[in-house]
Formats: C-alpha cells, structure tokens, sequence
C-alpha cells in the first residue's frame, strides 16, 4: 500500500506539477512519513527501502540518472525518518492533532525539521544535476515537501486518531466537494482575484466540520490548486517569474491557508472540550454573550429611550423574567420607565422574587435604576447580583454618552436654526417662505441652506445650497459658503460670476469640494429673474399655466474644474411662485430622481392660486409626509407680487 502510494504521488508529480524540472508539491513526503508514524519501529527499514527503491524507479522511468535517483531517494528516506523519530520523541503515545501541543510538535518536527533535512539534501541535487541555485532549490524543495507533509500526513493522522469512529460519509464528501468547487472557481481565471475562494469554505469547515474533513478538504484544495496551475488556470499560471519561485510561492499559500483552517479547528476544538457542564456555569457563559452583544447595541445607542430598551431586551431579559428600566432625567423631572415587552405599565402579579439595582452616577446620584423580576422565589443569588451590578455599570456609562450627545443635540438644533436666515418684511415685491428638515432625530445639524436678501439696484438674491453631510464641519461650510456668496453677489453683475466667484473661494474653505449651489436675482422693475446651477437641481416656476423646470444655466458642482458658467434668464408673470429645493426632497433610495421630479411638478401644478407659504406646505406634505428622511431638506418658495409682506416659515 505504501509503494503504490507513493509511487501514484511521485508519477504525479513528474506527470502533473513539472518535476524534475523545478521542486514541486511532494505529496509522497506525507505518505511515507504516516507509514513511519503509523508503524511499529521495527517495520520502519522496510518501509524506507521500499521507498527509495520506489523512488529511484520512478525518476529513472522519467529519464534521470541513477546517482542522480539514488540521491533523491536518499532525501526522501532522511526526511520522514526524522520527522517520525522527532516525533515519537515527544509524542511516544497517540498523536492526537486537536491537541495544540501534539500540533506544535508536529509543525515543528515534521513539517520543519524533516523537510528541512530532505531540503538539504534535494537541493545539493538539483545544484548538481541541474545546475540550480542551492539556496532557491532549498526553499523550494522544503516548501514542496512540507506541504506535502503538512496535507497528506496530517489527514492520514487525524483520521486514523479520530475521537469518532464513525463519521458521516456523505457530509464529508460534500465537504470536500465544496473546497473542491472553490478552487477550482478561484483558480480558473487569470485576472479575476478568486483563489482566495477555498479560504472561507475551509475555514468553515473548521467551524463546523471534524479536524480530520477539514485536514481531507485541505488536502483536495492543495492538489487541486497545484492542478489548476500546471495546465495554466489561475493567478499563479500568469506571474512572469521563475517556475521555482511560482510554485514555492503557490505552496506557501496553501500550506499557510490550511494551517490556518487546522489552528482554527483546533481553536474550535478546545472550545468545545471546555463546554461547561452544569447548568451554572451555561448560564454564566450566556450572561457573558449578552453582556458582549449589549455592548455592542450600547455603543450604537444614541438616546437614553434607545439605551433603556436595549437593557430591557439584551440584558435583563437574560437573567430575570420580567424587569425595567428607570431613567432620571439630567437637572430632574420625572423618572421615566421603561419595562418588558410582555409587561407593560410594570405589572407582574406573579413574581415572587426581585432584585432593584442603582444605576451609579459621577457625582453619587442615581441616574436611574434596575428591576429584575422573577417567577421563583431566592432566584437573585451571587451570580445574579454580580451580573445585575455589571449591567447597572454598563448602562450608566451609556447614558452619560447619551446625556452628552442630548445636550449637544439641543445645542445643535439652536446653531442650525441661527445659521437659516431670519426672512425679513424688508422685501416688499415678493413673498418669500422657507423650510429646512434635517435627515434624522441624530442629525438636527447639516449642510443645507437657503437665503433671500437684497442686492443694489432694488434687485433680491435667492440662493439654496447642499455641503456633503450631515455633522458640524458641513453645517461650518455651509455658513461660510453662504456669506461668501451673500459678499459675491453685492457686485458681481450677475449669477454666473457669482458662481464664479464661489467656486475660487470654496477651495479656500473646508469640506466645500463638491457643493451644489443655486443662486438667482430678480428685478422688480423689469421682473427678470436670473438664475444658475452649479450642479444644483433645477429651480421650479409655478404660474397660472402650471409648473416647469428652468433647466438653463447649469454647470458643475464646486471645486469640479468646470470652465466659466453660464445662466439662465426669465420674465415672470404675475403671483407666479419661484420654488427651489434640495435633493432631499425628492431622492429616495428606492426611486426614480426624474419621476419624483415629475411629482413635485404635478403637485405643484395642481395647487390653484397658490401663494408662498400654502406652496410650501403643500409640497412638503406631497413629497416628504411621515416617512423617515435620509437626507437634509430644504425647501425656498418666493412669490412674485410686486408688492407685499414676507411670511417667513421656519420649520
């Protein structure tokens, strides 16, 4: 059985990886090496001859010189010689590879030390007989036959050391079908980064597989791999370098994969021989994980209601069977409580026992406190205070981070609201209403903009703006591009050149890069309006013949390199309403831009005789209603009537 092994290995690799022409993957060096490990001592001289008769048969049957065969027979006898005396050393009894130090010994003797010694032998071979560099041949040959050593060896160990006899045949062959499948998908295209495929199935595998199919499915992936780029398919096959360094480099990658999927096993193998058996112990161990997953739906919590319900949920629905959580307000007010899904309001008429924990503050007052409650009676013991007091802990430093972030909320929400413009009764020629919805309850502070003011020459200047983002650096940006154009647009003769003007400036301010922006003026005695786009959406002009879209002067956003810009002009009619508006009003994940487009026309088509503010509910009601908003919102509707107050609408 040896012979025949080794000799199907040996012819293999003459046939199908290129040998003797460079060192390839040697899987014979594994064979020989189990026969040795596998075998009483007093067998070990037979099976050695009988390899190296194999061995010198096989190169001579493939035109090698025999003092040339008889040399590589002589490695690949010294190799797994003392590799097996190595290990049965240090490992005189079974060799069991789930073990981490039978895994240790095994690396070192026989992947290390006997291909190391068989590398130095081979490679003074090759040096001779080829004329090959001794210290490339070296690494070489030890790669080839180590990873040999590693797949062959250690299937053969694992499977015969095996705790369970019996394992399922059928699950395993469809394991290493699998891995298989993978590199064969991985290793089939040249440019196409895929060999990376056998890692995760392997590696699954070790998750939930035997050590001895993962070590099987490593083996297929090995010969596989090394298959697949011998007849030219892979990322291997199309490096431009030496055949040696090609393979060598192939071997390294695959033996360093399947030692990672064998440490893992391992790993996975002495976490299930440490299972704890008793019932306390599963249950400290699952306290444990939920304290794990809690920490991570705590450090995602933004609100006191958000940490309060995650408690409720992760933490103390472990350990109890109802319970709550009470939050005191920062500077007072009424505690607020929030209790199990399946109790509301708190009641529980059927606990018999509780445990209420503080929930510490800073400077010793209670931010709140926790309730357990349980069906049995004496079910708060030590174990269930300790973890009770930890989740206490947990949960305060939660809800100072939310207390911090719910003041800078409120602060947030000012600074936004100073940023808008107040829209003044100054204005006697328009009507002007406004809008501004940040995205979300977390971001109340954003890049959105609009603006109305006067310009010389009894002309008003309307702009609308969207810095990227939703955070203090672009609601920053968007107050300094703001006032840059507010400066600009006092003497530039016009929109284009204030967007000109902008653009230069932007490059000079932080985060401005990639800002859309619309800016137009109007002229009450010749009712002109102008306008333009710096990659901004078009402004809209509702009429008494409905609404379209002005779709002149457009250009790049800020900061694009766009060439000079252009502008767009128009003669509005009477009570005609000029609505400009941020992408948030009409992008949605899931939907068309042209067809909510198309939408927010038609409604404001729809509207007769509408005036600034009516228009500007009405579309954001259309458009927006109750759903949650991914992005900032603003909206600007300005009224042509020659003469008029403001109505100004911050909402």
């Amino acid at each position: 059985m040896v012979v025949l092994a080794y000799a199907a290995g040996a012819s293999l690799a003459f046939v199908s990886f290129g040998a003797p022409s460079i060192v390839v993957l040697f899987l014979p060096a594994g064979v020989t090496l189990s026969a040795l490990v596998l075998s009483p001592r007093r067998r070990w001289p037979w099976i050695l001859a009988a390899v190296a008769v194999t061995e010198i048969a096989v190169d001579m049957s493939h035109g090698m010189a025999l003092r040339w065969a008889a040399g590589f027979a002589l490695a690949n006898t010294a190799e797994p010689l003392v590799g097996a005396l190595l290990l049965r050393r240090f490992l005189p009894a079974e060799v069991d590879l789930r073990r981490r130090r039978d895994l240790l010994v095994f690396l070192a003797c026989c992947v290390g030390a006997g291909p190391i010694t068989g590398a130095t032998i081979g490679a003074t071979m090759l040096a001779g007989s080829l004329g090959a560099p001794w210290p490339q041949s070296f690494v070489s040959f030890w790669a080839g036959d180590a990873t040999g050593v590693l797949t062959v060896a250690g299937t053969f160990l694992a499977w015969r050391y095996r705790p369970d006899p019996k394992p399922g045949a059928v699950r395993g062959a469809v394991s290493v079908g699998s891995a298989v499948a993978a590199t064969v998908i991985g290793f089939w295209p040249h440019d196409v980064p895929l060999f990376y495929l056998p890692i995760p199935v392997l590696f699954a595998l070790a998750f939930s597989r035997t050590l001895e199919v993962t070590l099987a499915a490593g083996l297929a992936t090995t010969v596989t791999a090394n298959l697949m780029t011998s007849t030219g398919h892979g990322p291997w096959a199309a490096l431009q370098t030496s055949e040696q360094l090609i393979t060598m480099s192939l071997q390294l990658f695959l033996a360093t994969t399947i030692l990672g999927a064998w440490i893992l096993a391992v790993g996975v193998a002495e976490r299930d021989s440490a299972r704890w058996d008793t019932s306390v112990e599963r249950a400290a161990r699952l306290r444990l994980h939920a304290l794990q997953v809690l920490t991570t739906d705590l450090a995602k919590a933004v609100t006191s209601e958000d940490i309060a319900r995650a408690v409720v949920r992760e933490g103390i629905g472990m350990i109890a069977d109802h319970g709550s959580v009470a939050v005191v307000p920062p500077g007072g007010g009424e505690t607020v409580l929030w209790t199990s899904p399946d109790r509301p309001g708190g009641q529980a008429p059927d606990v018999r026992s509780s445990l209420s924990v503080p929930i510490p503050g800073d400077d010793g007052q209670a931010l709140g406190s926790l309730t357990f409650s349980f069906h049995r009676e004496h079910s708060a013991d030590a174990d269930v205070v300790a973890f009770a007091e930890t989740l206490a802990n947990l949960t305060a430093q939660a809800l100072r981070r939310a207390h911090v972030y719910e003041r800078e909320h409120n602060a947030t929400q000012q600074l936004q609201q100073a940023l808008l413009p107040v829209l003044g009764s100054e204005l006697d020629s328009v009507q002007v209403s406004a809008d501004y919805r940040p995205a979300d309850v977390a971001h109340q502070v954003g890049g959105d903009w609009y603006d109305v003011f006067t310009l010389p020459h009894g002309r008003i200047g309307f702009s609308v703006g969207d810095v990227v983002g939703h955070q203090l650096a672009a609601a920053a940006a968007m107050a300094r591009l703001q006032s840059a154009l507010r400066i600009l647009a006092q003497a530039a003769p016009g929109p284009a050149q204030v967007l000109d003007e902008l653009d230069r400036a932007s490059s000079l301010i932080p985060d401005a890069k990639t800002t859309t922006v619309g800016y137009a003026d109007y002229d009450p005695a010749t009712r002109m309006l102008r306008y333009a786009c710096a990659g901004h959406l078009p402004p809209l002009l509702v009429t008494g013949d409905g609404a379209a879209y002005l779709w002149g002067g457009r250009s790049l956003p800020l900061g694009a390199g766009t060439a000079t810009r252009g502008q767009g002009q128009v003669v509005v009619p009477d009570d005609a309403v000029f609505v400009w508006f941020t992408d948030g009003l009409v992008e949605r994940p899931d939907e068309q831009l042209a067809v909510n487009m198309q939408r927010l026309a038609d409604a404001a088509g729809s509207l007769p005789g509408p005036d600034a503010a009516t228009l500007c509910r009405h579309l954001l009601a259309h458009m927006a209603g109750d759903r949650t908003r991914t992005d900032d919102t603003v909206i600007l509707c300005v009224q042509f009537t020659g003469a008029g107050p403001v109505t100004p609408e911050n909402g």
